[in-house]
């Protein structure tokens, strides 16, 4: 079973959090880890914890985060990552679960690159995994595709579709007193 913590300025796990943010995502995909621990906008920033079957005594390892906004009906992780050693062991299951039991009466989003923008055979691998992975766990995909920071994405939801306008309207809102931030 996973714990979680709030990831915060002065949490002893930012070191862990912010090496795996950045090895986890390109940076044309991030925005400044301060911004993820601002409080402009509220988010949920989480870091979680684990043992794997067999470690009874051990203390929980770091094995992940998950940075996600919720306004209204929606819930949008915005960045999810595992340790790379951990992928594979069922932890992004767990974390998924734990985000939807917070959130039962939200849709929740995740956006993917589109694998037809793929560079190559191991790109396109990577994008096709990540998006078997949110199907096994119950996303669907959704209509919408968007560009932000000159990366194309595609979303996909579970609890419910989610449309090109409530998904514009819900980053508008989120952003209305961010001054010059960019919405999908």
């Amino acid at each position: 079973m996973l714990q979680y913590f709030e990831v915060t300025k002065k949490s002893p796990w930012l070191p862990q959090v912010k090496a795996l943010y950045e090895s986890a995502f390109p940076a044309n995909e991030r925005i400044p880890i301060k911004h993820l621990l601002d409080d402009k906008i509220k988010r949920e920033f989480w870091a979680f914890f684990g043992k794997e079957d067999g470690e009874s005594g051990a203390a929980p390892k770091f094995c992940g985060f998950s940075n996600s906004i919720t306004h209204g009906s929606i819930t949008n992780i915005v960045y999810f990552a595992v340790v790379p050693e951990l992928r594979s062991r069922g932890y992004g299951s767990q974390i998924l679960q734990v985000i939807r039991e917070q959130h039962p009466d939200t849709r929740i989003v995740v956006d993917i690159e589109v694998e037809e923008d793929s560079k190559d055979a191991e790109e396109l691998e990577r994008r096709n995994r990540r998006r078997d992975f949110y199907q096994r766990n119950g996303f669907e995909a959704s209509p919408v595709d968007y560009v932000w920071q000159g990366e194309h994405y595609r979303l996909l939801s579970a609890g419910g579709s989610v449309t090109e306008k409530e998904f514009r309207d819900f980053w508008k809102e989120i952003l209305k007193n961010v001054p010059g931030a960019k919405y999908p």
